[in-house]
C-alpha cells in the first residue's frame, strides 16, 4: 500500500495538552500506518486563540494540511469573513476545564461560588466565556463572586488557592492534574457535565485540501476513531505509559490523574462524528457569551462525510 502523507501542525508548546492525545495514540499504536497514511508533525512558534495566532495560520498558508483546535475559532473566522476553513473528526467532546480548591468538596454546586474568589488561571478566551455563561445559567451575577484574572504565573496562582487566599482555581485539568496528584489542590468539579456536550476540539483543514486528498483525510479520521476507541477502553495508567514520551516534561502521576479525569468526564470524543446538535449547542453558548453574533452554520463549517460514525 502506498502511503499518503499529511502534514499536521500541532501548535506551540501551550497546545500540547493531554486532551489532544488521540493523534499521539494513533501514531504510537500504528493506526495511521495501518490505514495507509503517514503524519508529519510540525509545530508553531507562537500561540493564539484566533486564526491570527497558533497553529491555524500554517493551515491557511498551505504549510500544513491540518491541525487540531477549537471549532469556536472556525465559527468566529466564518462570522468575520475569513478564509474558508472546516472542522472534521471530533477529538474532544466536552469542556475540559475544571475547578479546584485547597480542600475537597463532596457536595459542590455552582451556587457554592457565591461570595467566593475564583482565579481564572489560564485566561483562555473560550473557557472564560463558557465559565461566565455557566454563572448566568445558574442565575449568579458576576457581582456575586470575585473573578480574578490569572497572574501569568501558574504556580503562584495555585499556591494562593492552596493557602486559602483564593477559594477556587479555574483551569484545564491538564494544568491542574500535577497539583492535584501531589495533594496541593483538590479537584472540585469538572465543567464538562455542567456545560453539556460540545465539540470543544476537532481537526481543522481547508476544504480544498480535503477535496484534493480525500482518501488521506478519510484514513486519518479512521485512525483517530481507532485511537478514541482505545482511549475509552484502556486504563489511565496504560494510556499514560503510551503517551508519556510526548509529555516528557509532565510528571507521570499528573499524567495519570489527567487521563483518568478526562476519561471519567467523557472528554475524549466517543465518535469521530461532530454531532450537529452538539455543534448548535456550542454555537448558542458562544452567542450568549458574546463571542458570536449569529448562529454558526453547521453545513458550512463541518465536513461530516469523512467519518465512519461511532467508534
Amino acid at each position: 500500500m502506498n502511503k499518503s502523507v499529511l502534514v499536521m501542525n500541532q501548535g506551540d508548546a501551550s497546545e500540547a495538552r493531554v486532551y489532544y492525545c488521540a493523534h499521539f495514540v494513533a501514531e504510537s499504536l500504528g493506526f495511521f500506518a495501518r490505514e495507509g497514511v503517514e503524519i508529519e508533525f510540525t509545530t508553531a512558534q507562537s500561540g493564539g486563540h484566533t486564526i491570527q495566532g497558533g497553529q491555524v495560520p500554517a493551515v491557511i498558508a498551505g504549510e500544513a494540511d491540518l491541525t487540531i483546535g477549537g471549532p469556536m475559532v472556525i465559527m468566529k473566522n466564518h462570522q468575520d469573513g475569513g478564509p474558508a476553513l472546516v472542522c472534521f473528526c471530533a477529538a474532544v467532546a466536552g469542556n475540559p476545564w475544571s475547578l479546584a480548591s485547597a480542600q475537597p468538596e463532596a457536595e459542590f454546586t455552582v451556587a457554592n461560588l457565591r461570595g467566593k474568589k475564583v482565579i481564572d488561571v489560564g485566561n483562555v478566551g473560550t473557557a472564560s466565556l463558557c465559565f461566565r455563561w455557566l454563572l448566568e445559567q445558574h442565575d449568579i451575577n458576576e457581582s456575586e463572586i470575585t473573578l480574578i484574572a490569572g497572574s501569568g504565573n501558574q504556580q503562584q496562582d495555585f499556591a494562593a488557592v492552596a493557602a486559602g487566599e483564593i477559594d477556587y482555581a479555574l483551569h484545564s485539568l491538564h494544568a491542574l492534574a500535577p497539583a492535584v496528584a501531589n495533594g496541593e489542590l483538590a479537584l472540585v468539579q469538572s465543567l464538562s457535565p455542567l456545560t453539556g456536550p460540545v465539540p470543544w476540539s476537532a481537526y481543522i483543514a481547508r476544504p480544498e485540501m480535503i477535496a484534493a486528498d480525500r482518501p488521506a483525510f478519510q484514513a486519518f479520521s479512521r485512525a483517530i476513531g481507532h485511537a478514541l476507541a482505545w482511549l475509552h477502553a484502556t486504563p489511565a495508567e496504560q494510556v499514560s505509559e503510551l503517551i508519556a514520551p510526548y509529555y516528557a516534561d509532565y510528571p507521570f502521576n499528573g499524567l495519570v490523574e489527567a487521563v483518568r479525569g478526562y476519561q471519567q468526564a467523557q472528554i475524549f470524543a466517543s465518535s469521530t462524528e461532530i454531532a450537529e446538535a452538539d455543534f448548535a449547542h456550542f454555537s448558542t453558548i458562544l452567542q450568549q457569551a458574546g463571542w458570536l453574533s449569529q448562529p454558526a452554520p453547521y453545513e458550512v463549517l463541518v465536513e461530516s462525510s469523512l467519518t465512519d460514525g461511532r467508534v
